[in-house]
């Protein structure tokens, strides 16, 4: 950056060095916050969404528990649901973040120089780390749910009206 600028221009004073540093250092805390934001969110999302299917279905977990099943059965229900949640939802938001943002810079340039200088390898590793993430993110979002759906007292769930 700095050998390209001093070609043109004087070189950065010891001011401007510290001053792009601090924006840098900004920039990066902002991007970090954003993440970490947008992680609650979708923690928050896919638990409060669990909580509901419980709350619909607490006949259904009341027949099954008065018909055997085991606590960890119900756990495990709703733990592979949630995975089935996550993995659709990061599937498609990877596919559409894919095409929309392809799409973006292929008509701010061409769609030539666009598709030709992606590195489609690179882009499958981190599609799948998404997806991975995504998934893992769903998981741990249904502990909670599926902990409440276990713990329910069959007789109480089938006298529940919901």
């Amino acid at each position: 950056k700095d050998i390209k600028r001093e070609s043109f221009f004087a070189a950065l004073t010891e001011q401007e060095k510290a001053l792009s540093l601090k924006k840098e250092n900004e920039n990066k805390f902002r991007t970090i916050w954003i993440a970490v934001i947008s992680v609650l969110v979708t923690i928050i999302s896919v638990s409060n969404a669990l909580l509901m299917s419980v709350t619909e279905r607490f006949k259904e977990i009341g027949t099954m528990k008065c018909l055997g099943a085991l606590s960890s059965f119900i756990r495990q229900l709703f733990l592979i649901e949630s995975a089935l949640i996550g993995i659709t939802g990061s599937f498609v938001g990877t596919l559409l973040g894919a095409i929309f943002t392809m799409l973006v810079f292929a008509f701010s340039f061409s769609f030539a120089s666009v598709f030709g200088s992606v590195n489609y390898f690179s882009l499958l590793i981190y599609s799948l780390a998404a997806i991975t993430i995504g998934t893992f993110l769903s998981i741990v979002a249904a502990i909670y749910p599926a902990n409440v759906a276990a713990k329910m007292v069959p007789a109480t769930a089938l006298r529940t009206n919901v």
